[in-house]
């Protein structure tokens, strides 16, 4: 279930308006770290074209925040769902049934709901507190590509 109220605004958007408090920031001392993984796990190996595409994703874009001992389950759920969707899909275009139509967009929401507790969206690493997308100024991509 969605939490209640407005999503929250994501860091990048907080420092872009120049409201972002420091005192709202977790404190480094009070993170617990957590192994990153170590390339990509090998995925079950039940899962469907979207569920293996949607895995190698996971490993992949969130290493720096996904677990593989404390988010291996959650990420093997949120790859079945992107199986589910893509079978409702199927069928919803086969049949063109209200109902499979209905059963399309619950699989889809859940996957949406799966992906962003996995930190998948700018709310839900805001929540998180990793993952905070930057804009690179031509100047800082100069100097970076000097400094290579």
């Amino acid at each position: 279930m969605a939490p209640a109220g407005r999503p929250p605004v994501p860091n990048e958007i907080k420092r872009r308006r120049g409201t972002a408090r420091p005192d709202r920031t977790p404190d480094v001392a009070t993170v617990v770290a957590l192994p990153m993984a170590d390339g990509i796990p090998e995925p079950p190996a039940d899962f469907g074209l979207e569920a293996r595409r949607l895995w190698e994703r996971i490993w992949q874009d969130g290493v720096t925040w996904i677990s593989p001992k404390s988010d291996a389950e959650a990420a093997e759920q949120a790859c079945r769902l992107a199986d589910d969707v893509a079978i409702a899909r199927d069928r919803y275009r086969a049949t063109r049934e209200p109902a499979d139509g209905r059963m399309v967009a619950t699989f889809h929401r859940e996957l949406a709901a799966a992906l962003g507790a996995l930190g998948f969206d700018p709310a839900s690493r805001t929540r998180l507190g990793v993952a905070e997308v930057t804009r690179v100024s031509k100047l800082e991509a100069l100097r970076a590509q000097k400094q290579r």
